[in-house]
């Protein structure tokens, strides 16, 4: 096969993604992790040392598991080779009971380290106050695409097959773009500038992007 069919069957898994199960989950926070290696937000967020992505993949593992699989609503191609985990309405605000919050400490000190809380909980809060409340919307928390693959149209295949399944709700959809190089991708799939910020002074720049319902 050469390199141009295999690009073609990569688009046409990314297309047509399926929700996840359990026995995906780790395969899918494995592609999570490498797609997000050299993302400004989660770079300026995790860990310095050695265990960097020893801690990432913690992070999204959690993501997986909790939001995820208990979401329902964490599409992968069937090769794995891009994911899109989305946050239903009932959920899009991120409250969590506080045995979860709990949990999501340790998993975050084992992504941030002790050093970082601070930066995790900036974060949190300024993220938080620019989210929209005034409407039911499903959240993109993350789309990841295996690095092997970027520059494929693979995140943009599976962005369109999955925004689908929301405008059969007839309900908008929010995200937070970590990285300028995205802007433009989620501009073309109905998205538009909300709000930018930083998480904190020294922190890397985050664009708000809505899209309304079709």
């Amino acid at each position: 096969m050469n390199d141009t069919d295999a690009i073609f069957l990569r688009r046409q898994a990314a297309s047509n993604p399926r929700r996840a199960v359990a026995g995906d989950a780790a395969r899918a926070a494995d592609t999570l992790t490498a797609a997000f290696a050299d993302d400004p937000v989660t770079s300026w967020l995790g860990r310095k040392d050695k265990r960097r992505d020893e801690g990432r993949r913690a992070m999204f593992g959690h993501l997986v598991d909790v939001l995820g699989l208990g979401g329902n609503e964490l599409w992968l191609a069937d090769d794995y080779s891009a994911v899109a985990l989305w946050v239903p309405p009932a959920h899009a605000d991120l409250r969590i009971p506080i045995l979860e919050e709990l949990r999501l400490l340790r998993t975050m000190i084992r992504f941030t380290g002790l050093g970082g809380i601070g930066r995790a909980s900036a974060f949190r809060q300024v993220a938080d106050k620019y989210h929209p409340k005034d409407q039911p919307h499903f959240y993109l928390m993350t789309l990841g695409v295996d690095p092997r693959f970027q520059g494929q149209g693979l995140g943009s295949s599976i962005l369109a097959a999955t925004l689908v399944h929301i405008d059969a709700q007839r309900l908008p959809a929010y995200l937070e773009s970590s990285s300028p190089k995205n802007v433009p991708l989620y501009r073309r799939h109905g998205f538009e500038v909300i709000s930018e910020f930083r998480p904190r002074g020294d922190g890397p720049p985050v664009w708000g992007m809505w899209r309304a319902a079709r």
